[in-house]
Order: C-alpha cells, then structure tokens, then sequence
C-alpha cells in the first residue's frame, strides 16, 4: 500500500513537468504567425462600423516575417522559397524575396538564385495597395523594374493566372481597409 502512494506521488510532477514542457513546445514564430492568423480572421469576422471611426490591430515586424514563413511553408507547388520584409517610417518597405529559378524555367536565363532585394513605399487605395519600388537588385547589383516585372509574369503563367504588373493594385485582406507601416510594424485599419 505504501508503494503505490509513493508510484503516484512520482507520477503526478512528471505530468506536470511534461505539460509544462508541451505548452512551451510551439515556437515563438508559430506563435507569431498564428497570431497573425487570428488577427486576420477577427477583422474579417467584423460586422461594418455604422460610424466612420476605423478600429486597428498592430502587427510587429517579427509576427510578419513569422506569418509569411509560416504561409509559405504551407503552400504546396509555391514559386517563392522565402521573403522577410523590414518596416520603416512613412509607409517605407525593404525586403527581400527569393524564387525558385528552376520551377520558372528561368534558371537558364537569369541564373539559379533569383535573390531580389527590394525598397519601396506602401501606397493604399480603397481596400487596396501597391508597392511603388525606389530600388531593387538581382544578387546584390541594381536591375531595372522589368526584370522583376518578367519573373512575376512567369509566375503567373506558372499558376495560369492572369499577368498582372508591377504598378497593380492588390486587393488587401478581407475587411482591412488600408494598412499604415512604420518603423519595425503596421497597423491594420478595418
């Protein structure tokens, strides 16, 4: 009898060791990217304001790079191997983005690594936006717009979508209105 009651004290702080252990077990960019998720489902989920005061959620720079990973890393036939942005003051953006040459085809043409580095400004429109570029180089030396403008066109004839431009305007996620961008985050405006 007095062996059991021992068994079940050990018992008991190795359960609670190990939920302790698997509630730490997601990494912090999973936490972030999820959190993005949500953020992003809530301001869909949002009836319309019946006034014109707009609500915000912040996202740092950190859960954005996280998000994208992590929405890259769960893409099946994707053409993009990775992207991080840094954010900075007055809607301004750098980042960088690599393709997959091979899967374009373009590896023959412009090389294996298709490493863009890119500076731009966010402009917004109605519940839209477009990255207006300032600079942009192909493995460390500046290239012209249109070099990028020819890999988004292969990408597009890659999914069989239509071909859109560099100038184009996206469509932001459902219920964001237009997004503000400052020094390491953005808000969300809905």
């Amino acid at each position: 009898m007095m062996l059991k009651i021992n068994q079940h004290r050990l018992v008991w702080p190795f359960f609670l060791i190990a939920g302790l252990l698997l509630s730490g077990a997601i990494d912090r960019q999973t936490r972030d990217a999820l959190k993005v998720q949500h953020i992003l489902k809530t301001i869909e989920r949002q009836p319309p304001q019946t006034d014109d005061k707009e609500r915000t959620a912040e996202i740092t720079q950190s859960e954005l790079n996280a998000y994208i990973a992590w929405r890259l890393a769960h893409e099946t036939n994707t053409v993009i191997n990775t992207m991080t942005v840094d954010l900075l003051d007055n809607n301004h953006v750098t980042g960088k983005i690599r393709f997959d040459a091979a899967r374009l085809n373009l590896d023959a043409v412009l090389g294996e690594a298709l490493d863009f580095d890119f500076k731009g400004v966010l402009v917004n429109g109605d519940r839209k936006a477009r990255l207006d570029l300032i600079a942009l180089s192909l493995c460390g030396q500046p290239v012209k717009p249109q070099v990028l403008a020819f890999v988004l066109q292969a990408a597009a004839l890659y999914y069989g979508s239509a071909v859109s431009g560099l100038n184009d305007w996206y469509e932001l996620p459902p219920g964001v209105r237009r997004i503000g961008v400052r020094k390491k985050g953005a808000v969300l405006y809905y």
